[in-house]
């Protein structure tokens, strides 16, 4: 009898046992894009399960293209079956304000992180997103197609050529071109062979978004919206847009000197192909650039004559989906991802993205390993992470001011008056932004 009973409770035990083996084990799913940042991702994912074995994170990764409306469509059902989201920064307070994400734990440190950054991803005084890398935009430009126009190349970082920090800093504060003299060199390099151009001047990567173009008004002393979020009159359709809208159109219809409508990552190939002088775009194209058989320089982001230094900023957030029944290990993982040494190293030598975790911003501008050109590009990065970067509008309505001001700098590219697409965008705007606010 003795022996039925301790083999009952042995059997009870180790079924208990077994009870909290499974309870400890967890698995995540986390919708990311395809691409180099799943390939990251999976890294840190390997990473952390190394220090956490009761813990498996899944990655389901979508194309760029589709990724917004899987995420909108997954988070809007209240899908417990993702537990963590990729979140693009200007939508972060769409997704808090309508209850998809839930609020960063307290009790997670994210006292190492570029301030900027970290804000980027509160909403109504409260941090909904943890910041996982940055962006950093510079000019990109061809050696030879300004040598053979016979103009002077804006002064920059190139090939064998070494620079510290202090290099860098001395030549992003002082010797930063204008867009006044980015138009005046377009000019020089854009080349026609019987009314066909062969060679344009210059070019925007994104073309005609919010995020590449923010600093063109704003540097003239306007912001693109007004501080509630929702009202665009007296900002989008200001002096300082319409002069900044003014040389927008002029690169189109005046000079011709930028090609109409290209589509993401044709700015890059025309470069590439050498029928671009010069284009202004994220340091993530130094990669794809370095294998072009292209001798190039990169220069910091212009700003206009008399106005303020402004640079474009912001890039992916991690949020945990408010649906998501493994809370406390979401966050974990989170905090694990974009505020400890060891995930964020793994990112960065992943993926190769401006850092948001400033040890490793300290890092990029002491070791000796990033003296070299294109490394050294990422000081530029840094510099402009930390003085000159201007985060995009934190509004529940951003997705709406996106289009707008996409169709109007469309609009204007095509030759439409500038009044009358400033006009029509801030009607457009605000007419939508009611709606949210409602």
């Amino acid at each position: 009898m003795k022996t039925v009973q301790l083999s009952i409770l042995a059997g009870l035990v180790a079924s208990m046992l077994a009870g909290t083996v499974l309870a400890q084990d967890k698995t995540l799913n986390m919708i990311v894009i395809e691409g180099g940042d799943t390939t990251a991702m999976q890294a840190v994912v390997d990473a952390y399960k190394a220090s956490h074995p009761g813990v498996a994170i899944n990655l389901q990764s979508y194309p760029f293209a589709q990724f917004f409306q899987v995420a909108e469509l997954r988070l809007r059902s209240a899908d417990a079956g993702i537990d963590l989201v990729y979140v693009d920064a200007p939508l972060m307070a769409s997704y808090a304000s309508r209850g998809f994400l839930s609020p960063i734990d307290a009790t997670i440190d994210t006292s190492a992180l570029v301030p900027s950054a970290l804000d980027a991803g509160k909403y109504d005084g409260k941090q909904y997103a943890l910041p996982i890398n940055n962006s950093a935009q510079v000019l990109f430009y061809n050696k030879a197609l300004f040598e053979k126009a016979g103009i002077t190349p804006p002064a920059g970082l190139t090939a064998g050529q070494t620079a510290t920090q202090a290099d860098v800093d001395t030549l992003a504060s002082t010797e930063r071109w204008t867009w006044e003299q980015v138009a005046d060199a377009a000019q020089k390099l854009t080349v026609k062979d019987g009314g066909r151009t062969t060679t344009y001047g210059f070019s925007v990567e994104q073309f005609a978004e919010l995020y590449q173009l923010q600093p063109f008004g704003e540097s003239l002393g306007t912001d693109v919206i007004g501080p509630d979020g929702y009202t665009a009159a007296g900002y989008l359709d200001s002096e300082a847009w319409t002069k900044a809208a003014t040389f927008w159109s002029d690169l189109y219809n005046t000079w011709a000197v930028s090609p109409k409508g290209l589509g993401y990552g044709e700015g890059a190939q025309l470069f590439n192909n050498g029928q671009l002088g010069m284009f202004a775009g994220g340091t993530w194209n130094i990669p794809i650039l370095s294998g072009s058989g292209v001798d190039f320089g990169v220069a910091p982001y212009p700003y206009f004559e008399g106005g303020k230094v402004l640079t474009p900023t912001g890039s992916w957030f991690v949020g945990v989906n408010v649906a998501s029944a493994n809370q406390a290990e979401a966050m974990d993982f989170a905090s694990y991802l974009t505020t400890s040494p060891e995930g964020t190293k793994v990112w960065f030598d992943s993926l190769q993205q401006l850092p948001t975790y400033k040890p490793l911003l300290d890092q990029i501008s002491t070791s000796a390993d990033f003296d070299a050109f294109p490394q050294n590009v990422f000081r530029l990065g840094v510099y402009d992470s930390l003085n000159t970067a201007k985060a995009r509008p934190v509004t529940a309505a951003y997705g709406q001011l996106q289009d707008a001001f996409r169709t109007a700098f469309t609009d204007i590219s095509n030759g439409v008056p500038v009044a009358d697409a400033l006009k029509s965008a801030v009607q457009k705007f605000e007419s939508a932004a009611n709606r949210v606010a409602q």
